[in-house]
C-alpha cells in the first residue's frame, strides 16, 4: 500500500490530473470523483504490485512506464463503465420487450436456464420467463397487470437478480484482457518503444509462455528485456500478439 504522501505526489503529477480530467469527460463525473475513481483503479490494478518508493522515483524521473499504467487505468474504468452499461441496456431491452441485439440469444438462453437459481418464488420465476420469452406486451397479459404494475414489477426483479447473480468465471478473461490492452496500444498515434516495454514489463509472464515461446522469435531475451533494440524480432511480435487476440476472439465466439 502506497503512503499518503506517496499518493499525493501522484494525484499531484501532469498525467493524473490530465487523464481524471479525461475520465470525468468521457463519464460524466465530478474531478473529483475522476480522480478518486482513478486512484482506487491504480491502487487496486496497476500500481498493485508498486512500492512507495518505486512511485517516487517513477514520478521523479516522470517514468514512461508510470504515464503508461495512468493511462491505461483510465481506459480500464472506461472499458468497464462502457461494458457495464451495454448490459444493461440488453437487459432493459429483453425484460422491456423490445428488440434485442443479435448477440444477447445467447444471453437470453443463459438467463433462463439460470432462473431456478436466482428465484426461488415460483410466481417470480414463472413472470421472468415469460418476459424473456414473450416480452412485454403478452407477459402484461397473462399476468392481468397494467403498465404501472409491470414496471414496479420489472424493477424489483431485475434489483434481486443483480443482487443475488454469481457469475461464471472465464478462463480465457485475463488473456483476452491482456490483448484488449495490446490493441489499444497499437492504435494509439502516441505510442512508442518505452510504452511497448512498459506493456510487455507488465505482462511478462504471459507473453514469454504464450506468444514468444516461438522459434519465430530469434532473440526472445531481447524483446523481453530490450524491445527497442529487437530489431526484426519487434514486427514478429506484433503479428504473433494479433493473431493470438483473433484466435481467442473466435474461439468465444464458437463457445458462446
Amino acid at each position: 500500500m502506497l503512503s499518503e504522501k506517496t499518493i499525493r505526489e501522484l494525484i499531484s503529477t501532469p498525467v493524473f490530473i490530465s487523464n481524471a480530467s479525461k475520465l470525468a469527460y468521457m463519464l460524466h463525473m465530478s474531478q473529483k470523483d475522476a480522480s478518486q475513481e482513478l486512484l482506487l483503479e491504480l491502487l487496486g490494478h496497476r500500481l498493485r504490485q508498486w512500492s512507495s518508493k518505486d512511485v517516487t522515483l517513477s514520478v521523479q524521473r516522470d517514468l514512461p512506464s508510470l504515464k503508461w499504467r495512468i493511462k491505461y487505468a483510465r481506459k480500464d474504468l472506461v472499458r468497464q463503465s462502457n461494458r457495464s452499461a451495454a448490459r444493461e441496456l440488453t437487459k432493459s431491452q429483453m425484460m422491456a420487450g423490445m428488440e434485442p441485439h443479435v448477440s444477447s440469444q445467447s444471453e437470453t438462453l443463459e438467463a433462463l436456464g439460470r432462473l431456478p437459481e436466482l428465484f426461488k418464488n415460483a410466481n417470480t420465476r414463472d413472470w421472468a420467463e415469460s418476459v424473456l420469452r414473450v416480452g412485454k406486451q403478452e407477459t402484461m397479459i397473462q399476468f392481468h397487470q397494467s403498465p404501472r404494475q409491470f414496471a414496479n414489477k420489472l424493477v424489483k426483479v431485475c434489483k434481486y437478480a443483480r443482487q443475488h447473480r454469481h457469475q461464471q468465471p472465464n478462463s480465457n478473461t485475463k488473456e483476452l484482457h491482456i490483448l484488449s490492452e495490446w490493441n489499444d496500444l497499437m492504435v494509439d498515434p502516441d505510442t512508442d518503444d518505452n510504452c511497448i516495454q512498459a506493456f510487455i514489463n507488465s505482462h511478462q509472464d504471459y507473453i514469454n509462455e504464450v506468444i514468444i515461446n516461438t522459434s519465430l522469435i530469434k532473440f526472445q531475451g531481447k524483446v523481453l528485456k530490450d524491445f527497442a533494440q529487437a530489431g526484426k524480432d519487434k514486427y514478429t511480435f506484433n503479428e504473433l500478439m494479433h493473431t493470438q487476440y483473433i484466435k481467442l476472439e473466435q474461439e468465444l465466439k464458437e463457445n458462446k
